[in-house]
């Protein structure tokens, strides 16, 4: 492809929609309650006002740290104990980004989680899951019915959400924490208290489970881990049958199966980056979670196992050069690789490739076939009502609709 046969601004959308597949390659006890009386811990008592109202919509006063994180500024734990009918969230935050999270839709309207059926409760019939013991890896969540690709499996709001990355000191945390979770409805704080540990050190067992069990929730430009009882049931695969993904204005974590999955059969997650080298995987595992995981892609010979990512590096690189001869065949490559792996939780990538391989030689059904599929696939992997994924959808449905307007229209059909 000539640079100077399309304009700078279609050259910088076609750039943008592979740089934006590229980005996607990246891609994952003592029960002492806090102190406030710690010489590092205060309560908020120039705000203080007689009633719970006064610090709505918590439940509890806010207790904050004193300013021991880099920035100076304090952080705070907030509860609010009858969230969700009574489910409970702990938030340990800056007062600012507590505003932010106390604006979300489901702060502000009681019936935002039920009606979308979110949070529904363990004992509820018909629930598409189970929970059961896993030999070597705990508990673990269970088809309790067959389930389809794009199946809703579950949707949970978090019971702890916490930034710690700048407080100095662990004690510091550890008490916060432990106040946050305190704070807690009784069973919500139990279903806490019963997730698993890395460590297993009674003097960091907020922290400890904290680091096992936490998914970053981004809010206010910061980072929040926050720890999601039933998805944190869910277990390693590096070939999942599901796909989760979260959503910071519901509050709200996702699982949907992303190909069929028996009943009986347990469902999993990733919790790395799909193509990662072996090695690569099994030292993050390590360092992160400490098991070495067993799955069937990692049960294969290194050589194996590497050689197909290898593979799929090699024919993504080659087809976000914009120019690669071929292009239509090594997309279709791409997704039967992605098949072949069991990455059907990350085929929008690969889709993506194909619908941009098809148009950029004129191909419109196969462009059309491939921009749906890839606009199917991005639901399942990312928020749509918010984020990257509402631009990513309305790009494949956008080519899906009419090919021909896309940019990369016939844009590589002289090199193809």
């Amino acid at each position: 492809m000539k640079l100077n046969a399309i304009s700078l601004g279609v050259l910088s959308l076609c750039v943008s929609l592979v740089a934006s597949l590229q980005q996607d390659e990246l891609l994952q006890s003592s029960e002492t309650v806090a102190d406030p009386g710690h010489d590092r811990i205060q309560p908020v008592s120039d705000q203080e006002q007689e009633g719970s109202d006064s610090y709505f919509p918590w439940t509890h006063k806010p207790i904050c740290t004193k300013d021991v994180d880099d920035t100076g500024d304090q952080f705070c734990v907030y509860t609010n104990a009858s969230f969700s009918n009574g489910r409970g969230i702990s938030i340990f935050t800056r007062p600012a980004i507590a505003q932010e999270f106390a604006s979300l839709p489901p702060f502000q309207d009681p019936t935002a989680l039920s009606s979308n059926g979110i949070n529904l409760d363990s004992d509820t019939e018909d629930l598409p899951w189970y929970t059961a013991s896993v030999p070597g890896k705990g508990m673990g969540i269970f088809a309790s019915r067959p389930l389809q690709r794009g199946d809703l499996i579950t949707a949970y709001t978090p019971c702890l959400v916490t930034h710690i990355g700048d407080l100095r000191f662990t004690d510091d945390r550890e008490k916060m924490l432990r106040l946050a979770i305190d704070q807690l409805p009784p069973a919500t704080r139990d279903a806490y208290l019963a997730l698993a540990k890395v460590y297993d050190e009674p003097d960091v067992m907020a922290q400890d489970i904290l680091k096992a069990n936490g998914f970053d929730m981004k809010l206010g430009d910061l980072m929040h881990p926050a720890v999601f009882p039933e998805a944190s049931r869910y277990n390693h695969a590096c070939a999942p049958n599901a796909q989760y993904f979260l959503s910071a204005s519901m509050l709200t974590h996702y699982v949907h199966a992303v190909r069929p999955i028996q009943k009986d059969e347990e469902i999993t997650i990733s919790y790395a980056p799909p193509l990662r080298l072996h090695a690569d995987r099994q030292k993050h595992f390590q360092s992160i979670f400490q098991f070495t995981c067993t799955c069937p892609r990692c049960s294969r010979t290194v050589q194996e196992s590497d050689k197909a990512t290898q593979d799929i590096a090699t024919l993504q690189w080659e087809l976000s050069q914009g120019t690669a001869p071929g292009s239509v065949k090594k997309a279709e490559q791409l997704v039967d690789l992605y098949r072949a792996e069991g990455l059907d939780g990350f085929l929008d990538t690969a889709y993506g490739y194909a619908a941009l391989a098809y148009n950029s030689v004129g191909g419109t059904r196969g462009a059309m076939k491939y921009a749906k599929l890839a606009a199917e696939a991005t639901r399942l992997k990312y928020s749509v009502d918010e984020g990257v994924g509402v631009e990513k959808v309305r790009e494949w449905e956008g080519m899906a609709r009419d090919p021909m307007g896309h940019p990369s229209w016939r844009n590589r059909r002289s090199r193809s």
